[in-house]
């Protein structure tokens, strides 16, 4: 009985320092989740140039220490005010998007020190022009101050080319930084992207962009068609899109891409029959598929995902964060669909998990766009009531905090709609700058009077944009964040 009693104290021992460390470990990720946040914010607060948001990052010290890539150095708090003041609030100057490559983050011991280290492509414009850090190294030390980190140095320098090349996988954004694909980037309000490149009338839903910015695929529906696009730049011009080698075999519908982080995996809707599945006519089969990028840049054959992302339901729109985990949506076979996620642990995919139902519990979600850090992700609701346009499809965005919680759901509004189909989906460029979204806004100006109606003229009016069918439509970005809940953020 003795012996028996102490093996039980001591497996009580080894199961209370086991779930401690588990606790340690979800607390530590918390954390690092919230030093991630300042980081980003110190930097991204220029697109909405809300200076609060850049002063609350950083210690009030009279050494913070501030090193830039020209050799400059700035110390002291005031004296950082004073140049944020001084050149990132003229209005000279304008933040055009960011990106953080390989943010890693370490705590130390006690936990109220930590330092990070990430390649940061910031991009910016002085009177017009390019004023674009590109490739620089920025590491930095913080503190935590009364519950908050605060920012109390940090460094930026060139990195050398072939670690730059490591980190990003090579290229960058920098196509993205000036006109592109026929126009200039947009502001705050919706606009049409691409007009006749991309958005042509024929029913363009789906965007995926490579992390270098130099290929862009999207779906398009046309008639009993479904299938996937790809225009690039080559030698300074957007090639005419032609259909992805993925996507090529017109016997089977093929729709949804997404692209991992570093542009080398795709996966999609496809409706060929995966592994004991008969080839059936139409959206009878809806699975996930992939394909992987070779050697020499081209796409390998497509393969199904298997089980447990694929089953006899229905599976479509895949959705990929930086580390891997698959979002999708899922057909059940008594109810409305839902929104799963499976997480990449080993080299696999999990068993999906249903979101909670903050995400699932009102109207019907699908067509879910997660956010890289899976800070958030956009869907198509059906039936929720609670939005600008009451009864119809809409677009609600989604916030997760550090602790894995979802908000309720925030409506897009009116601008930001779907339009008559109902059949929506977004998407967000990879330097996070861009947002996009599918709409079937139908232009109703009628020709002018005396104008004659022919067969020419009824053609072309079936491939303009903005006929009823589905366009993609894109803008800043920023304006999500400020849709964030206070308990998200």
């Amino acid at each position: 009985m003795r012996m028996l009693c102490r093996r039980m104290v001591l497996a009580g021992l080894v199961l209370c320092l086991g779930a401690g460390s588990a606790l340690a470990a979800r607390g530590a990720d918390a954390e690092k989740a919230k030093i991630a946040k300042v980081v980003r914010t110190s930097i991204e607060w220029a697109m909405a140039r809300d200076t609060l948001a850049l002063f609350d990052c950083f210690a009030a010290d009279p050494d913070l220490f501030f090193f830039n890539p020209d050799t400059n150095a700035t110390v002291g708090f005031q004296a950082f005010r004073r140049l944020t003041e001084s050149v990132f609030m003229d209005p000279r100057f304008r933040a055009v998007g960011s990106r953080f490559d390989d943010l890693r983050i370490h705590l130390s011991r006690s936990g109220d020190v930590a330092w990070y280290s990430c390649l940061l492509m910031d991009h910016n414009t002085w009177e017009g022009r390019p004023a674009n850090w590109d490739d620089v190294r920025w590491t930095g030390v913080l503190e935590k101050r009364g519950g908050q980190w605060k920012i109390v140095q940090m460094h930026f320098s060139k990195a050398e080319e072939h670690v730059a090349a490591a980190v990003r996988g090579g290229g960058s954004f920098a196509a993205w930084s000036g006109p592109c694909l026929g126009q200039q980037p947009p502001g705050d309000a919706p606009e049409l992207f691409a007009p006749n490149l991309v958005s042509g009338g024929l029913d363009e839903r789906d965007v995926a962009i490579t992390p270098d910015g130099r290929e862009i695929y999207f779906g398009l529906m046309s008639g009993r068609l479904a299938t996937v696009l790809v225009t690039r730049l080559v030698d300074g011009h957007w090639t005419e899109p032609v259909v992805a080698s993925f996507a090529a075999d017109p016997a089977y519908m093929t729709f949804e891409p997404s692209l991992s982080a570093d542009g080398n995996r795709v996966l999609f809707l496809s409706t060929r029959p995966t592994a004991g599945e008969e080839a059936k006519p139409g959206w009878a089969n809806q699975n996930i598929f992939a394909a992987d990028r070779r050697a020499d840049g081209s796409w390998g054959e497509p393969y199904d995902l298997g089980p447990p992302v694929n089953t006899t339901a229905a599976e479509f729109y895949p959705s990929l964060t930086r580390d891997g985990t698959l979002y999708f949506t899922r057909g059940r076979p008594r109810g409305p669909f839902v929104i799963v996620r499976s997480r990449w642990v080993a080299g696999r995919h999990q068993a999906p998990d249903t979101l909670p139902a903050a995400v699932n519990g009102k109207g019907t979600p699908y067509n879910a766009f997660v956010a890289p850090d899976e800070s958030y992700l956009i869907a198509c609701v059906d039936g929720r009531d609670d939005g600008a346009e009451p009864g119809r499809p809409q677009y609600f965005v989604f916030f997760r905090d550090p602790d894995d919680r979802w908000s309720e759901g925030v409506c897009l509004g009116p601008t930001v709609s779907p339009g008559g189909s109902g059949s929506g989906s977004t998407y967000t460029s990879p330097h996070g700058r861009f947002f996009f979204f599918a709409s079937a806004k139908k232009d109703d100006t009628a020709p002018a009077a005396g104008t004659p109606v022919t067969l020419r003229s009824l053609r072309e009016a079936g491939t303009r944009p903005r006929n009823g069918n589905l366009d993609i439509y894109w803008m800043e970005a920023s304006f999500l964040e400020r849709l964030r809940p206070a308990r998200a953020k």
